[in-house]
Formats: structure tokens, C-alpha cells, sequence
């Protein structure tokens, strides 16, 4: 129920925010302007966004829409996700519902209804085989799509799930929320592998990079924290006094200055470089940050936010600092 009362603060903030961005921007055409969560396909090329009680695919490189994924939900759609393969969709809502789709025809091939909080978070494995998704009253599941059936429940969450992920290679499942704790689990056998403690407040995302060597998270602290996994360590870097509500950061070996973007709940937007941080401000809470590639080298992101829709931004047009 936290999980909850901290979307209805969001909702809020998002109507009270009134500073006008000076940013170039493309926004997608969504009904609703509050969108949860967005998703890239593997390729790059596709995002899926959540939209009211459905989801919205687009082109990344035209912005035009794709399709629609209707009828699977009955209120509102909290997260999505797009399996690696790109052919299968997933979203959970505040139905408590989460729904599998076959990409392609955009119709319903399994609806997960056993959870009983609001489905906050969800993730495909890197086979195609599972789902993790986490809920507002504490759970979270590892389940079985071939099987159809529920491999595993994780209870060591003491408050509401906010974040999930798998990393790259499959071997571990990372779970944070309100616990201020990030829990890392063998994805072999379930058990606990550790517990990752700095935060001082509620945990918002996580991402891991560097080949699943670290992970990077943020959260209501005004952190973002880098773990290296492998010796232990984490190094913080402090923001201005604002929860900071989504990151990602590029896996992949060009990254070699760890670049990531981050978003914050009055709706500023920041991208640390190897030389500095590129900023922007946008007129509501950013849910969800995506680095988009391109052909060009120019970094471009994507933005879904509580009040201003789902946003393409590029850095060229946003503010430079050191």
C-alpha cells in the first residue's frame, strides 16, 4: 500500500510543478499524459509505454505509433517489459494482474492473476523463460512461462517492491523497494547471495552493467550508488535535495565512462558524461529514463513522466555543466 500513497504523492507533485523546459523535445502520442514505465526492445528500436489501462508501442526512429495492446487490464498499467527475443510483452498493473502478449498479433497469451498487490516492477529473464515481478505489498515472484506456473516467491522484503532485475547473464535476480536494501539472489537455487546497504531511504531502480559486475541504483536518499559486485565496494554520488525516481545506465563495454541518466520527482533530468553532466528540466516527475541508441554517437534518451507524457530528449539541446 506504500507503493501506493507514493504514486498519489507523485500525482500531486506532478500537478503543482509549473516551470516551464526550454528543451527541443519529441513526445509520443499517448491518451494519457501519466505514463508509469516505458520499455526498449533489444534491438533498439522499438519503446512500449504504459498508457492508462493499456500499452502504446512506437518507433524509436520516427516516433510513429506501432500498435496498441488493449483489454488485458482493468486499471490502470504500473510496468512493462519486452522479452530479448522481442516477442513477447509484459505489464503488470494495479489490478494486481499481470498480463504476457504475443508482440506481433498484440494478443493476450497468458494472464498471471495469483499476486495480491499492485504489480510495481517486472523483468524477463535473458532466456525467455521467466518473469520477476515485484508487488506493492512486499512479494515478489520468479515465474515460469512455458510452465505456467509460479517457481518461486520472494519474502525477504520487509516493505512494497519497486525495482526488479536479472543480470545479463541470467545467474542473479536483484530485488529493492522500501527496505532501503537491495537483495541479490542465485538465480539457480534462490537462496540469498547478499544484502547491498547504503541507501537511507526508499530504493527506486536498479540497473546492472558492466557485463552483471555492477550494479547502479537510486532513490528517495538523493543518491545514486555504483556497487562493484565482485569486490564489495560502492561509491555514492549525491544529488540536489530531490528523490530521484528512475535510472539506466549502457551495458555494454563502449561504456567505458560508466555513462548513465537519471530523473527526479520535480521533473529534472540529468546525464553524467565522461566530461561533465548534460541537464534538462521538464514540467513533471520523471517515472522512467532510457538511453536510445544511435547510428550518429549523439546520446538521446527517452522520458516517461507523471504529467507530461512520453518524451524523446537529445542531448545536444539540454544544458552542459561541469
Amino acid at each position: 500500500m506504500k507503493y501506493f500513497y507514493s504514486i498519489l504523492l507523485l500525482i500531486f507533485f506532478a500537478g503543482i510543478i509549473s516551470a516551464k523546459g526550454k528543451n527541443k523535445e519529441t513526445t509520443y502520442t499517448t491518451e494519457g499524459k501519466f505514463v508509469y514505465d516505458a520499455s526498449l526492445s533489444a534491438n533498439g528500436k522499438v519503446i512500449i509505454c504504459t498508457d492508462n489501462t493499456a500499452l502504446k508501442a512506437f518507433s524509436v526512429t520516427t516516433g510513429n505509433l506501432i500498435g496498441s495492446f488493449t483489454g488485458g487490464h482493468r486499471s490502470k498499467v504500473l510496468c512493462v517489459a519486452q522479452s530479448p527475443d522481442s516477442t513477447m510483452v509484459a505489464s503488470g498493473g494495479s489490478d494486481s494482474t499481470v498480463v504476457l502478449w504475443d508482440y506481433l498479433t498484440r494478443s493476450i497469451i497468458q494472464r498471471i492473476t495469483f499476486a495480491t498487490g499492485k504489480i510495481t516492477s517486472i523483468k524477463f529473464s535473458p532466456d525467455n523463460q521467466f518473469i520477476l515481478f515485484g508487488c506493492s505489498n512486499s512479494p515478489a515472484y520468479l515465474y515460469d512461462l512455458k510452465e505456467h506456473k509460479k517457481i518461486n516467491e520472494f519474502i525477504d522484503q520487509k516493505m512494497d517492491v519497486t525495482s526488479v532485475a536479472f543480470s545479463p547473464n541470467g545467474s542473479l535476480i536483484a530485488i529493492a523497494g522500501g527496505d532501503k536494501i537491495i537483495r541479490l539472489y542465485n538465480s539457480a537455487d534462490f537462496q540469498l547471495r547478499t544484502e547491498l546497504k547504503g541507501h537511507t531511504n526508499w530504493v527506486r531502480s536498479i540497473c546492472f552493467y558492466n557485463n552483471g559486475q555492477n550494479l547502479i541504483s537510486c532513490g528517495d536518499d538523493n543518491k545514486i550508488i555504483q556497487w562493484n559486485l565482485s569486490k564489495g565496494n560502492f561509491s555514492k554520488m549525491n544529488t540536489l535535495k530531490d528523490w530521484i525516481l528512475c535510472v539506466d545506465i549502457l551495458n555494454n563495454a563502449s561504456n567505458k565512462s560508466n555513462m548513465f541518466v537519471f530523473g527526479t520527482m520535480n521533473g529534472s533530468i540529468t546525464i553524467k558524461y565522461a566530461y561533465g553532466f548534460y541537464k534538462a528540466k521538464l514540467n513533471s516527475p520523471v517515472s522512467k529514463v532510457l538511453i536510445l541508441p544511435t547510428q550518429s554517437g549523439l546520446i538521446e534518451i527517452a522520458v516517461a513522466t507523471l504529467g507530461s507524457g512520453l518524451i524523446q530528449l537529445h542531448a545536444v539541446d539540454m544544458k552542459v555543466s561541469d
